[in-house]
Parts: C-alpha cells; sequence; structure tokens
C-alpha cells in the first residue's frame, strides 16, 4: 500500500484531521505520515498514524517535497490538509497506477502551450529534451502522487526550484511571476514531462470550492467526485462567523468529520451558536444570509 501524506502548521490540523477521518470511514488504512510543527495530542496513538515535526518558518505548502524526501516511501499519495475523499475506490486506483511507474497528477485548468507564463517557467527550468513539447494542462499541487524510486527527481527539482525561486515564508501571490507558489514551480517541471509517463484526474472528478468555471464534462468514473479540495481563503474552520452564503459541500463534509462523526480523530472543535446554525442551514442562518447578501449589494 501507499503511504498518504499531509502538512498540518497552525490550524490546518482542522483540515487534517478531516482528511484522516474521511480517509477511515472510506475504507482506506494506509499509513498516514502528517507534517506538523507542533505535536498533536489528537493523534497520539492513532493506528497507522505517524506524525513528523518539521522545524521550519516556511510556510506549509512550501514543504511537500521536504516532508516526502525526509520520510519516502517507495509509493507515495499526497493530499493537502483541506482535502476530503469522498471515494475510496480512488485511492486503489492511484495505488494501480503508480506502480506502472506513472506519476499521478490532478488538473486544475488549461494553459495555452506558448502562453507567458510557460516562458518564465522555461526560464527557470529549461526543458532536458529539446524536441519535446509542453502539454497544455495546469496541474494542482495540493494532489500528487508516485513511485519513489522513479519519481524522486521531481521532488528533488522541485524542492530546489522553491528555494531558489519562492519567498518560502509567503503565501500565494508573494511571487509575482509565481503568483501560485509551489504549483507554479511544480508546473515548470511537469509541463514537459511527457504524458505516457502521467495518469491525472480532472475537473469535475475532483471538486475545487474555489473554481468558478471548468471546462470539462463530467464522464469520469467518480460520482459525485473522487476528493473534495476547499481551495481558496474560506476555510470552516478559519470562519468567525457565518459567510454571506450557503455551505459548500466540502463544509458538510468537513462539518460531519469534524463536528458529528469525528473518528477516529477526535478534537474539540468549538462553534459558535450562529456558526452552527449555518452548517445546519436553520432558519435564522438563511435569514441572516439573505440580510447580509442584501447589505452587500
Amino acid at each position: 500500500m501507499a503511504t498518504i501524506y499531509t502538512i498540518a502548521k497552525g490550524n490546518y490540523k482542522y483540515g487534517a484531521f478531516a482528511l484522516i477521518n474521511s480517509l477511515r470511514a472510506c475504507g482506506i488504512n494506509n499509513l498516514v505520515i502528517v507534517g506538523t510543527n507542533v505535536h498533536l495530542a489528537e493523534l497520539e496513538g492513532l493506528k497507522n498514524v505517524k506524525q513528523v515535526i518539521i522545524n521550519s518558518t516556511w510556510n506549509g505548502t512550501n514543504l511537500k517535497p521536504v516532508l516526502l524526501l525526509s520520510q519516502p516511501s517507495e509509493y507515495f499519495i499526497y493530499f493537502d490538509a483541506d482535502v476530503i475523499i469522498y471515494d475510496g475506490e480512488f485511492i486503489r486506483e492511484v495505488e494501480k497506477r503508480i506502480k506502472q511507474n506513472k506519476f499521478f497528477g490532478c488538473i486544475d485548468g488549461i494553459v495555452a502551450e506558448h502562453e507567458v507564463r510557460r516562458h518564465y517557467w522555461q526560464e527557470i527550468y529549461p526543458s532536458k529534451n529539446s524536441i519535446s513539447k509542453p502539454t497544455y494542462w495546469y496541474y494542482n499541487a495540493g494532489f500528487f502522487a508516485g513511485c519513489m524510486s522513479c519519481h524522486s527527481w521531481i521532488l528533488k527539482d522541485w524542492n530546489q526550484l522553491n528555494l531558489e525561486h519562492l519567498d518560502l515564508e509567503g503565501y500565494l501571490f508573494s511571487n509575482p511571476k509565481l503568483p501560485l507558489s509551489d504549483q507554479d514551480t511544480l508546473n515548470a517541471i511537469l509541463q514537459f514531462l511527457p504524458t505516457e509517463q502521467m495518469c491525472v484526474i480532472e475537473l469535475p472528478d475532483w471538486f475545487g470550492t474555489g473554481t468558478q468555471t471548468n471546462p470539462f464534462f463530467h464522464i469520469g468514473n467518480f460520482r459525485p467526485q473522487a476528493f473534495l479540495h476547499c481551495t481558496g481563503h474560506e476555510k470552516p474552520w478559519k470562519l468567525d462567523k457565518a459567510p454571506a452564503r450557503a455551505p459548500n459541500t466540502y463544509d458538510d463534509l468537513w462539518y460531519q468529520y469534524i463536528i458529528k462523526s469525528p473518528t477516529p480523530v477526535f478534537c474539540s472543535y468549538q462553534l459558535s451558536y450562529l456558526h452552527k446554525q449555518w452548517f445546519k442551514r436553520s432558519i435564522l442562518s438563511r435569514l441572516v444570509i439573505k440580510l447580509k447578501s442584501i447589505l452587500k449589494r
């Protein structure tokens, strides 16, 4: 079985707890390695869960290759902490393909082969094959998987690009030419990786809460989704009050795995009364949302 990795610095632990609970609810009992900056008492004694303390001031999003290279597994699967697994068969499909030496990625959108950002990617990471053409695809860095003996070079090159070109303590949009931070440096590497060496999942077989539109028909194998990714800034554990919208699918599942049925990871996360009413879609919460939407006009 592949080892599953995630990084949970700061309050992202509340996302990682939901991720682990969703994996177990889907029947996935693989070893999960959690990179964190502090010891998490909630993970003590849990079967097949290992926490690794990373003493670094870097933003967690830039630590992905660091964690995997420091805790290597022949077959690895990485998920951002703000991901929830919806279909356990997806993990088995990933394991099948990485054992065929495929690097498994996640398509986020389309970027033309001659689009301006690709010129900068090629400046910082020139193609090692002069006759190869760049892919049209743009990959999300919140999920990837591979075989360490075949793909450790991707992780090493990725970490080197991060070291050379990113504000490692910054977050998204901290680097003008690499606005999506480690995601752009990963794409600089993957743009010339031959498609026969990859396997991917595309929208809407996975769901990103920050994705407004996507160019793909829903004709895949995972319905409604293989996994959900809380992209964007509105993480449910960061909300100090109910927002002017209804809960989305990720919000609902996070509430299920953290508040309603938190197993095997239990945490004492406290919701305010109005925040709880928002999750429950009560009449009161719907009135508050309506009022907020009126005031925003």
